[in-house]
């Protein structure tokens, strides 16, 4: 797939929350496209909608007015079943606290979104294994996450995002819980998968770490897309110093 080709358009795209008889304006008119290949961070300060708009296009959520095509597909469209099916085969999800499944081993939890779909329990066990060995586990894979560190849950929440060769990987604040070394670790992993199998990343962060290793950085701030460059010097800038 060409990378200049397009993954995801978000068009005239608002989410607004009630917090009681609040209403909270939590994106505002965002109007961007995702193309297939690319490395981009959703970066802005605290409460500037990154985590609103991860969910969007990730979708667990869904926008209050706008539209969002993934392909030439309107998610709209779409029945519940068909969105979560739909996520299922082309989204895979990094979560922030990595919520991997405590009972089960690093190959595991891995494995798991496979058998949902119905994959063996013999292949789904290989393909975990493989990939965990991908991304420099091959020693843990009967390890409970309990006995892993901050970096190696993360590399096997990357795995577990990775099994189902997904078209794009969403990652909210991926070094966030992560020391400086192992932040850069992760980055770099993802940055090699982004090039060797060319998976789509899409991460929210406000880490110079990650801001200066990406493709291009869409800024937020109070809901609203601020800057959304490809040449990113500047906004990286603008970015960190927020």
């Amino acid at each position: 797939m060409s990378k200049s080709s397009t993954l995801i358009e978000l068009n005239s795209v608002y989410k607004t929350y009630f917090l009681g008889t609040q209403k909270v304006k939590a994106l505002k008119n965002i109007n961007f496209s995702i193309m297939h290949g690319d490395f981009i961070a959703i970066a802005g300060p605290s409460g500037s909608g990154k985590s609103s708009l991860l969910n969007l296009i990730s979708m667990i959520d869904e926008p209050t007015n706008g539209e969002i095509l993934y392909g030439d597909v309107k998610i709209k469209d779409l029945t519940d079943n068909q969105i979560t099916s739909f996520r299922n085969k082309k989204i895979g999800i990094v979560f922030q606290n990595y919520n991997l499944i405590p009972v089960l081993n690093a190959v595991e939890n891995v494995a798991f979104p496979l058998q949902i779909n119905k994959v063996s329990k013999k292949e789904s066990i290989e393909r975990a294994s493989n990939l965990l060995e991908e991304v420099g586990l091959g020693e843990h894979l009967n390890h409970r996450p309990n006995n892993l560190s901050g970096g190696q849950k993360q590399r096997v929440a990357i795995a577990r995002a990775l099994i189902t060769n997904p078209e794009i990987v969403i990652a909210d604040e991926p070094t966030a819980a992560l020391d400086s070394k192992t932040g850069m670790d992760i980055i770099n992993l993802m940055k090699h998968l982004n090039e060797t199998k060319k998976t789509t990343f899409i991460f929210s962060s406000h880490d110079p770490k990650v801001i200066d290793n990406v493709d291009s950085v869409i800024t937020l701030r109070d809901g609203e897309i601020i800057q959304a460059e490809n040449a990113v010097l500047k906004s990286k800038e603008e970015v960190i110093n927020s």
